[in-house]
């Protein structure tokens, strides 16, 4: 069986190459446009940490990676006054999704996608985008990073690649 990682590649290569994604890394994207992408996160994330994850037990002993409250006050820092902010489809398709998840190996395989996305590539993310980027800031990263990866198996590959596809149906919505 091929690594996490190897499975992975394709639609990792994928979701870096969608236009909202490459405008992020030339750092033009609006100061609106992200807080809009940035509410959308913030809906997904807390639906893992609040409902599925508590639920499944997939954060134990990973103090830290929460995220969700970061992005919320990243959002806060970018709203524009009397802007309707509002659900995207593939955001609410994507909490229903989280929401069913009844194995705690595939959320982590969500997880993976998102946090380690954040913990690594973030970082380079956290000097493109407009704001304080506190989503990307982490006590105790390299700590966090393998305790982390100490969860994951090369069998949430299948699932993995569901929640990349989630995310580029995201990322399409701001092309």
């Amino acid at each position: 069986m091929s690594t996490l990682k190897e499975q992975t590649h394709e639609k990792h290569k994928e979701a870096e190459t969608q236009p909202f994604i490459k405008e992020i890394f030339q750092k033009r994207v609006s100061k609106d446009k992200y807080a809009e992408y940035l509410y959308q996160l913030y809906l997904i994330y807390h639906a893992m940490e609040t409902i599925t994850g508590p639920k499944l037990g997939t954060y134990e002993g990973l103090a830290g990676l929460y995220r969700a409250s970061a992005i919320f006050e990243d959002f806060q820092e970018l709203v524009t006054p009397d802007k309707t902010y509002t659900i995207k489809e593939p955001t609410l398709k994507y909490i229903q999704y989280i929401m069913d998840i009844t194995k705690p190996e595939d959320l982590i395989a969500h997880m993976y996608v998102r946090y380690l996305g954040d913990l690594n590539g973030g970082q380079i993310f956290a000097k493109l985008v407009p704001g304080s980027g506190k989503m990307f800031q982490f006590e105790n990263k390299e700590e966090l990073t393998n305790n982390f990866r100490a969860k994951l198996t090369d069998d949430m590959g299948p699932e993995a690649c569901v929640a990349f596809d989630y995310n580029i149906a995201l990322a399409k919505e701001f092309n």
